[in-house]
C-alpha cells in the first residue's frame, strides 16, 4: 500500500491482507539526521529546549490494550510487554519457547504442551483454557485472522495441553504462535490482566514491572506511555522528547530521528519471472537459473541499510534449511558460457555480450514501480551486474503502484521487482495461487515438494533443491525492519515477534531519573 499522507495507525482487514500478500509498491524514505549541534548524546533537552528526565517512553493507542479488539499496530506492539506468548522468534529467527514447553506439528494436529508454574500478574495460573480462548480470539480478530486462517479449531485438553486442528498440514505452524495469551474470561476486555514482563502502573501513563512475570528480564522499572493518533504525531512526539523509540512504517518519513536500528524479518525482495515469455532467459528453468547465477546477492545486500542475501525460498536463518540451501550468495559465472550456449547464445568478444544466432544480444526487461526509489535503485544494480556478465537489461518504470500492479496482473513484463511480507511460517502460497502468481511457471513437481515440506520441515532441503532447479521466481534479499530512537536512547533489541524483544541493554542518557 502506498501511503502518501499521514494516516491513523490502523491495520484493517484489507490492509492486513495487502501487507502480507500483495506486492509492496514503495518503501520508507531514509531518515534525516540531526544537524551537528544536535548530536551531543549527553544533552537532556528536547526540540523546545526543555530539560527532560532520563526515562524510556513509548507510543500507545489510547483506550485499549487488547490486541484482539484493536487493529492499531501500537496496541499489538505494547502487547509484547504486557502479555506473554506461547513462543517468540529471536533476532536470529530461531523459535524460542515461552509459555509453551513444546509445540509439535503432526499432520493436521498441533499439540502445545504448556510450561508449569506460569501465572498472570494477579497470581492466577495460566491454563490451557486461557491459551485456547486466546487463540480463538486471535483467529476471530481483524489483526491476526490472516495468519491463523489455517487453524480450524483450538481445544484445551486438561489444564496443560492445547490441541489445534489445521485445515492443511504445516510443520512450521509454531512460528505463528507468537501470540499474546489472555485470560479466557477477558479476551473481550479492553484492559486484560497482564501476563508479561510489565503490568499497568497506578497511572494510565505508565507500565511497571510485573513481579509475577513468567520470564522476567532486566530493563527499566517504569515505561512511560504517550498516546498518539497517527504516524505524523508519532514522529513529532519523538522530536519533542515525549517518546524514545518507535517502529518505522513503510512509506512514512521519519524526519527527526537520530538513530536507526534494524532487525531480521521475512520480507522478501524478489524478481517475478514471466514463464510464458518468448525470451528463453525467462521461459526456461535454465534461463532463470542463469539470471540468478550471474547475480551477487552479497553485493546487492551491501547496498541497502538492512538486508541479507536470499539464498532460497525459505529464510536461510531457519534451522530447517540453515547451511543446506543451494543458491549461492555470490555470483557463479564459471558455468555461464555452457548454460548460455544451451539457450542458443554465444559470447561476442567485441561487445562483451552474449548474442543469439541472429546477432541479437541476450537481454531482459525489468518492470519496477517508478515511485519506489528502493526498487528503481535495485533494478539499476541488477542491470549493472548482468551487464558485467554479458546480459543486457532495460528498466521499465511504471508511473505509480496502481499502474505497476496492473501491468503485473496483465503479465506485461519479463521480470518485475516485487516485495512480499511472508508470514513467519514461510507460507509460499501467494506465489503458487495468490497475489504473486502472475506469469510464474510453477510445476506439479515443485508443488509436490512444497507440500512435503509443509507436512515435514525435514523435507525443506529437498524442496530447496527443486526450487533452485526450476526457479519460478528469483529470490534476491531479505529486507529488515527499522526502529527509530531519539539521540538519548539505545540498546533496545527487536525481533520480528516483538520490537521490545529485550530491554536488558537499554540505556537512556541525560536528565534525571523519573519516578512513577
Amino acid at each position: 500500500m502506498h501511503l502518501t499522507h499521514p494516516t491513523p495507525l490502523r491495520l484493517r482487514a484489507a490492509a492486513a491482507a495487502l501487507a502480507c500478500l500483495v506486492l509492496a509498491g514503495c518503501t520508507r524514505p531514509a531518515v534525516l539526521q540531526p544537524s551537528s549541534e544536535q548530536e551531543n548524546p549527553a544533552s537532556s533537552q528536547d526540540g523546545a529546549g526543555e530539560s527532560l528526565p532520563a526515562r524510556f517512553a513509548i507510543a500507545v493507542s489510547e483506550g485499549s490494550y487488547n490486541p484482539y479488539l484493536d487493529t492499531n499496530t501500537l496496541t499489538e506492539q505494547v502487547a509484547g510487554l504486557l502479555f506473554e506468548k506461547l513462543a517468540v522468534i529471536s533476532p536470529r529467527m530461531q523459535l524460542e519457547m515461552r509459555l509453551a514447553d513444546s509445540i509439535t506439528s503432526s499432520g493436521l494436529t498441533v499439540t502445545i504442551q504448556l510450561r508449569q508454574g506460569c501465572t498472570f500478574a494477579d497470581g492466577t495460573p495460566i491454563t490451557a483454557q486461557d491459551v485456547a480462548a486466546s487463540l480463538l480470539a486471535a483467529k476471530a480478530s481483524t489483526f491476526y485472522s490472516g495468519r491463523l486462517a489455517n487453524m480450524a479449531d483450538a481445544q484445551a485438553v486438561g489444564s496443560d495441553t492445547v490441541v489445534l486442528t489445521l485445515v492443511q498440514p504445516d510443520s512450521l505452524f509454531g512460528y505463528l504462535l507468537d501470540l499474546p495469551i489472555l485470560k479466557a474470561a477477558e479476551t473481550a476486555s479492553q484492559r486484560p490482566t497482564p501476563s508479561g514482563r510489565y503490568t499497568y502502573g497506578r497511572q494510565d501513563t505508565t507500565l511497571v514491572r510485573n513481579d509475577r512475570a513468567p520470564f522476567p528480564q532486566e530493563g527499566p522499572d517504569t515505561i512511560w506511555l504517550t498516546a498518539v493518533s497517527d504516524y505524523a504525531e508519532l514522529v513529532s512526539q519523538l522530536a519533542m522528547g515525549q517518546i524514545s523509540f518507535y517502529l518505522a512504517e513503510e512509506s512514512a518519513s521519519s524526519a527527526v530521528a537520530t538513530s536507526e536500528n534494524y532487525f531480521r524479518t521475512n520480507t522478501l525482495l524478489f524478481l517475478g519471472v514471466n514463464g510464458a515469455s518468448d525470451n528463453p532467459l525467462c521461459a526456461t528453468s535454465q534461463g532463470r537459473a542463469s539470471l540468478s547465477a550471474a547475480l551477487s546477492r552479497t553485493e546487492l545486500s551491501g547496498r541497502f541499510a538492512s538486508a541479507s542475501p536470499a539464498t532460497g525460498a525459505i529464510n536461510s536463518l531457519y534451522s530447517c534449511v540453515q547451511g543446506k540451501q543451494v543458491i549461492s550468495a555470490e555470483a557463479e559465472t564459471e558455468d555461464l558460457p555452457q548454460a548460455m550456449a544451451a539457450l542458443g547464445y554465444t559470447w561476442d568478444e567485441a561487445s562483451s555480450l552474449y548474442r543469439d544466432q541472429q546477432g541479437q544480444p541476450a537481454s531482459v526487461s525489468i518492470l519496477v514501480c517508478g515511485s519506489s526509489a528502493d526498487r528503481v535503485y535495485a533494478a539499476r544494480l541488477l542491470q549493472q551486474q548482468w551487464a558485467e556478465a554479458g546480459i543486457q537489461a532495460t528498466v521499465t518504470q511504471a508511473d505509480d503502484f496502481g499502474a505497476y500492479l496492473q501491468m503485473v496482473q496483465d503479465r506485461q513484463f519479463e521480470l518485475y521487482i516485487g516485495e512480499m511480507k511472508l508470514y513467519n511460517n514461510i507460507d509460499l502460497s501467494p506465489f503458487w495461487s495468490g497475489s504473486a502468481r502472475y506469469g510464474l511457471s510453477v510445476t506439479q513437481q515443485l508443488l509436490d515438494a512444497y507440500t512435503q515440506m509443509r507436512a515435514d520441515s525435514s523435507a525443506a532441503p529437498a524442496f530447496e533443491e527443486v526450487f533452485a532447479q526450476q526457479m519460478p521466481y528469483i529470490p534476491l534479499l531479505w529486507r529488515g525492519g527499522v526502529t527509530v530512537s531519539n539521540r538519548r536512547t539505545s540498546g533496545v533489541l527487536s525481533s520480528v515477534s516483538d520490537i521490545y524483544y529485550s530491554l536488558a541493554g537499554l540505556s537512556v542518557t541525560g536528565g534525571s531519573q523519573d519516578a512513577e
